[in-house]
């Protein structure tokens, strides 16, 4: 059985070393990644029909098929998209004035289609990366549009809303980040972690493989 994944969730949370992983896990055999990025900030108010094309564009992608009788869909075993449309969900109410019932609908109806078709032929997955606020901010390297540690705060809160009122069946949230204790002062830490301000508590990220081994667990 075909094997989708859709890695969702904020910049720089680990979402391409996941991907990395994962193809290095399966020895990049049988394996397709593809990347549906963001749209602009500044694009007009037509984005959310602009993405919706992308979208159905991305799936006509995956419905074509090497036999009449769809015994295969697409030309690999595993297919993993780095984003997909959970993320107009977040970003467009963040910085596009969209609706959360607007956005819900849209979204919901284009979900519909694509696993009408899709479920008979392939295991779809669709696991969300999230992570305590401030470390998220901390994170960030200026090419976010979230800038403070409220509008983050709001995108982690979104992704986690698209996550839980997606319809597909097998889902996972991944915090990626833990706490740990420090000293005050421990070059070490700081060069280890990259961390410019360390306290007696202080999140750092998870090894990926520990990362790995949740999300191959959860795809088995």
């Amino acid at each position: 059985m075909n094997k989708l994944l859709i890695i969702c969730g904020g910049d720089r949370l680990g979402k391409t070393s996941l991907i990395k992983s994962l193809c290095e896990h399966f020895d990049y055999k049988n394996v397709t990644v593809r990347h549906c990025d963001k749209p602009p900030k500044d694009l007009n108010e037509d984005v959310l029909m602009y993405q919706l094309k992308a979208f159905k564009q991305e799936f006509n992608l995956i419905f074509s098929t090497q036999t009449m009788d769809k015994k295969y869909l697409y030309h690999d075993n595993i297919i993993i998209y780095d984003r997909f449309y959970s993320g107009e969900y977040v970003y467009g109410q963040l910085f596009r004035n969209y609706t959360s019932s607007v956005l819900k609908k849209k979204i919901s109806d284009l979900e519909k289609v694509f696993l009408t078709w899709l479920e008979p032929y392939c295991d779809m997955y669709l696991i969300t990366l999230t992570a305590d606020s401030q470390f998220f901010l901390d994170r960030d390297d200026g090419n976010s549009f979230s800038k403070n540690l409220e509008q983050k705060t709001q995108e982690l809160e979104l992704f986690k809303e698209a996550h839980i009122f997606s319809t597909i069946k097998n889902k996972l949230l991944v915090k990626v980040d833990k706490t740990v204790i420090t000293s005050d002062g421990s070059i070490e830490f700081l060069h280890t972690h990259g961390i410019k301000n360390v306290n007696k508590e202080t999140n750092i990220f998870r090894e990926k493989q520990e990362i790995l081994s949740d999300v191959i667990n959860f795809i088995k």
